[in-house]
């Protein structure tokens, strides 16, 4: 019964840590899509402006879709981390509890 304080200190110790690691992920984001720059076509041919236009509309809605799964994760990982918080600190109360031998 001695060492069971232990075991609740090491339990607050792990949920606090993924508390803090769920809170940095939570600002952390998948970073924009963007294509590169074509080479310029050689002289006596044109550019093809179509494929140009659909390259910049699918950029667009992609980013679109990553802004979307960006905002997911964040709220994801915020909730995550709340929710370690608390159980770290109940691990706490009752390592504090079973402490001061309140029954």
């Amino acid at each position: 019964m001695s060492v069971l304080y232990l075991v609740w200190l090491v339990f607050a110790a792990i949920f606090y840590y993924f508390a803090f690691v769920n809170w940095r992920q939570s600002g952390e984001d998948i970073r924009p899509f963007q294509f590169r720059e074509r080479m310029t076509p050689p002289e006596g041919e044109e550019e093809d402006t179509d494929l140009d236009m659909a390259n910049v509309d699918f950029a667009h809605d992609f980013n679109m879709y990553l802004k979307k799964v960006n905002s997911l994760n964040r709220s994801r990982h915020r909730a995550s981390a709340v929710a370690y918080f608390v159980a770290g600190s109940v691990s706490l109360l009752s390592m504090l509890l079973l402490l001061f031998g309140v029954n």
